[in-house]
């Protein structure tokens, strides 16, 4: 039944409630005529229904609605009759209110039956189909030798033909279900004939083959089934129909096949030409509705029967001797085929309506033409062409036809577009074979600067040692690679022209042609001068292109295109390292060019980090030229670096006044740039110190000690800046802290140079707190306490009060005067450190010292510090005074103790701990007051 809220939509048929379209004549699923005063009338009453059946959805919600109202019920009740009175009318007396009604208990759900009454239904029909043809089986596995042919013929064809009269007979009472299950077993007992037949020789039959007699078989029942059907339409038959008749062929081809001597391309025709039948049977399907089933069937049957025929036409085609015509004539038709099923689909699709049929599946078919297409125009390419080309000449082949999609409407171009380039790009792997000799050959020179002589072929200086004798894989042309890439490029870029969908394939193809344009030099037998001039043009036109483009607003053409003229350019001043006059011309025609494409980019927003960055590496490589120049005039290698970080430190410095000059307060940018330069210009300032102490022989530790003292220095410095650019300074800092560690780590290895190393760390660090925050007073001490233990060290002092006292002094000293400025400063905060250092030091040594003098001295200070407590009323002297002198009471005690429990029984020890215990915990609960007023009264110390 139509669905009722389409009764009104003047765009659905009124009886099958297909889309109509531009208002037919009839139906174009049903037929049904819409025209004439009839179609007219039909219209006005489906109207008024669906106008009625709204109508009548708003009375059942009403009446829901009020079913929940607890004053529904009473509304219901039977209102008194009223009769007329002269006089006026008087009101009932009133009603004592009743209680309410008690609520009525909750009526238990039914229990839902687990199976439907259906599925019984159907599960025993099953079972017993099943069990009728186990027995048949039986009968004729069992019971067949006893009779005669005669005998058996009719026993297996009366069951046949018992079988059939019994489903016709139930159909004609409507018992629809028991009809298709005897159906069924009627098409298994012809099936079951047929074999008993050739078992028993009848006629002859067991001469045939056994490939044909099975085509036979399947032929006869099929048809068999299929008149049957005409009579008695069961699902049962029709499917039957279906399924046998497309199994009669590929018996037959099996049976071929062995008798040919292109077996594959035998079965490949047979099967494909099933497929198409198959397909065209389904397109133009005579038939009534009632079989589409058997529609579906057929349909199936025949993709099955084409996948198959096109995978072995692909196989006759590729791999078998003599097919390649015919294999490559049947992957045509199969992708002809596919792509006239592509187009049937989707006008089946548009005239059922949306959600009739998958909406991928056109383009699904679509895509699977594209393929066999391919598969189809590659086979004799691969046949044709030698091993070099032929991963180009399969590129090529597909970039042609993804050209020729250009000839199909655009709506349908997606899927075949998708299919085409993936198969031109992917032979472009085959490239990286290539390519990856000439991206090593020209990363690898500046680990060997200047060590190619003369004026060598490009590739030759591309040679890497790891890939073969010249630095080419044998068997891999640059000449097929180049052309391999320029061909995925064009392919790319014609398909972001086809749709909009591909657009980012030109993005891709912008480094696949900076890629072709390394390869070019060895590709040409060039010189070596001609290959570094190739890869600066490149560089130079994809830098320039970029920036053209990033003004047109195509940002994403114009960062590929900036991305990949980068790279060139590094490789090939990478690449200049192998001569040294092509280093020293190279560098500054680099920087030209870096700042070529600034000046270029200059109005362009979005690329201010860019243009930072750009710039950045053309004084980089100003830098590496004046380097350059100071190593071919015969200068060391420290000289060298040295003036290449003095003249970083120079560029940065003025970087630096430059930026800070012309940088609003508030732009964020400008200001991360100007932080960038100075933790540069740090960065290179203890480098240079570094490099130059190394020049002059000062060793490890010497080179540590002076890249300590340069970074303490610098951190000193940054305090003097500090309040007017706070934030500049920030990664300085961090810069200076991580070169004073390195410093550190170098100075470590002689004792001499590293208290020197931390004596300039903990000045450096005293001078920012001292200048900005007193909080960097505490490493500063630090630093300053581990300078003066090292020189102890040095001296050969082991006491641990002559590294601990002095830091504790000056501690105690500073926490003495935040009291006298805070009195309510806690005593812990102030003391606690000074405290801890100046007697738990002492402490730890004592308890394993054998003289008497420390433990002495230990628990005279300790007692005074506890004394100081007292008077002063101050926790943290108090419980640290009193905590130490404790421990170094009992220390002293040990020796004696143990003594005692030598001479003394053992029982008598642990009696006495017991009994020890017992009077604990007999007096606990007694003085657990005392215990917490003392707990109180040190709480409220100071």
């Amino acid at each position: 039944m139509i669905d009722e809220t389409l009764l009104a939509d003047p765009q659905r048929c009124p009886s099958c409630s297909a889309v109509l379209r531009d208002q037919p004549a009839a139906c174009p699923a049903c037929r049904l005529p819409l025209q004439g005063p009839v179609a007219s009338r039909l219209w006005q009453v489906s109207v008024e229904a669906a106008r009625l059946l709204g109508v009548r959805a708003q009375l059942v919600a009403r009446l829901r609605a009020e079913a929940d109202t607890p004053a529904y019920a009473g509304s219901l009740a039977p209102t008194p009759a009223t009769t007329p009175s002269a006089g006026p009318a008087q009101a009932p007396p009133p009603q004592p209110p009743q209680p309410p009604a008690p609520p009525r208990p909750p009526v238990p759900a039914a229990p839902r039956p687990e199976w439907t009454p259906r599925r019984v239904q159907n599960l025993l029909l099953g079972l017993g189909v099943g069990l009728l043809a186990v027995a048949a089986v039986i009968f004729v596995a069992v019971s067949w030798d006893r009779l005669g042919v005669g005998g058996r013929a009719a026993v297996m064809a009366g069951l046949t033909a018992i079988a059939a009269a019994a489903a016709y007979r139930t159909a004609r009472k409507g018992l629809a279900s028991t009809a298709e299950a005897l159906s069924l077993l009627t098409v298994g007992l012809a099936l079951l004939d047929c074999y008993g037949a050739r078992a028993s020789d009848l006629a002859g039959l067991r001469d045939l083959d056994a490939e044909l007699a099975t085509g036979a078989a399947a032929g006869l029942v099929a048809a068999a089934a299929g008149a049957g059907s005409l009579v008695l339409r069961t699902r049962a038959l029709r499917v039957s129909s279906a399924v046998l008749a497309q199994l009669v062929l590929p018996p037959v081809l099996a049976f071929g096949a062995d008798r040919v001597d292109q077996p594959a391309a035998l079965l490949a025709a047979g099967l494909v030409a099933q497929a198409v039948a198959a397909l065209a049977v389904v397109a133009g399907w005579p038939f009534s509705a009632r079989a589409r089933d058997a529609r579906r069937t057929v349909l199936v049957g025949g993709a099955l029967a084409g996948v198959v025929g096109t995978w072995l036409a692909g196989g006759a085609a590729y791999a078998e001797d003599g097919s390649l015509v015919i294999g490559t004539a049947l992957l045509l038709v199969a992708a002809l085929t596919l792509a006239v099923a592509s187009e049937v689909v989707r006008t089946r699709a548009a005239a059922a309506g949306p959600g009739a049929l998958p909406a991928l599946l056109p383009a699904a078919l679509q895509a699977g033409a594209a393929a066999v297409l391919v598969a189809a125009v590659w086979a004799p390419v691969v046949d044709g062409t030698t091993d070099r080309w032929t991963a180009a000449a399969l590129t090529a082949a597909a970039a042609v036809l993804l050209a020729a999609v250009a000839l199909v409407p655009e709506d349908r171009r997606p899927a075949p577009v998708a299919v085409l380039l993936a198969a031109a790009v992917a032979p472009g792997g085959e490239a990286l074979r290539a390519l990856a000799p000439a991206v090593v050959g020209r990363a690898q020179w500046p680990d060997a600067a200047w060590a190619a002589d003369g004026n060598p072929l490009a590739r030759r200086l591309l040679a890497a040692p790891d890939l073969g004798d010249d630095g080419w894989v044998t068997g891999v042309g640059t000449r097929p690679a180049l052309v391999l890439l320029l061909v995925v490029a064009a392919a790319l870029v014609g398909a972001s022209l086809l749709h909009a969908r591909f657009r980012p394939g030109a993005v891709v193809g912008v480094p696949v042609v900076a890629a072709a344009g390394l390869l070019a030099a060895p590709a040409l037998e060039a010189s070596y001068a001609v290959g570094l001039t190739l890869d600066l043009a490149v560089a130079l036109v994809a830098l320039l292109a970029g920036v053209l483009l990033m003004r047109a607003a195509r940002l994403a053409l114009g960062v590929a295109s900036l991305a990949s003229g980068a790279g060139v350019l590094a490789l090939g001043v990478a690449w200049s390292f192998a001569v040294d006059a092509a280093t020293l011309t190279v560098l500054p025609v680099a920087a030209a060019v870096l700042v070529a494409a600034v000046s270029l980019a200059w109005p362009v927003p979005v690329l201010r980090a860019a243009r930072v960055g750009a710039l950045a590496a053309a004084v980089a490589l100003l830098v590496g030229e004046a380097a350059a120049v100071a190593r071919h005039g015969g200068a060391g290698w420290p000289a060298v670096w040295s003036l290449a970080l003095a003249l970083v430190v120079a560029a940065a410095v003025a970087a630096v006044v430059v930026v800070a000059t012309r940088t609003a307060p508030g732009d964020a940018f400008w200001s991360g740039v100007l932080r960038g330069l100075v933790a540069l210009a740090v960065a290179a300032a203890v480098a240079d110190v570094g490099s130059l102490a190394w020049w002059q022989d000062a060793g490890v530790a010497g080179t540590g000690l002076a890249v300590d003292v340069a970074a303490a220095v610098l951190l000193a410095g940054s305090a003097l800046v500090a309040r007017r650019r706070p934030t500049e300074v920030l990664d300085a800092r961090f810069v200076a802290g991580a070169g004073a560690a390195v410093g550190l780590v170098l100075a470590a290895t002689d004792g001499d140079q590293l208290w020197l190393a931390l004596l300039a760390l903990g000045v450096g660090l005293a001078a920012v707190g001292v200048r900005e925050d007193h909080r960097w007073g505490w490493p500063a001490g630090a630093f300053l306490a581990a300078s003066s233990w090292v020189r102890l060290a040095l001296s050969d002092v082991t006491a641990p009060e002559a590294y601990t006292v002095p830091p504790a002094l000056a501690l105690l000293a500073l926490g003495l005067y935040r009291r006298h400025q805070d009195s309510a400063y806690p005593s812990w905060r102030a003391y606690g450190t000074g405290l801890t250092l100046a007697l738990v030091p002492s402490l730890l040594r004592a308890v394993t010292d054998a003289g008497d003098l420390r433990p002495f001295l230990l628990g005279l200070a300790a007692l005074t510090v506890l004394a100081l407590g007292v008077a002063r009323r101050l926790q943290a002297p108090l419980l640290l005074g009193g905590g130490v002198l404790a421990v170094d009471a009992l220390v002293q005690l040990a020796p004696y103790l143990a003594a005692a429990y030598d001479v003394m029984p053992r029982w008598l020890t642990i009696g006495i701990v017991g009994l020890l215990l017992l009077a604990s915990g007999a007096r606990y609960e007694q003085r657990v007051r005392d215990l917490r007023r003392v707990g109180r009264h040190v709480a409220r110390l100071g």
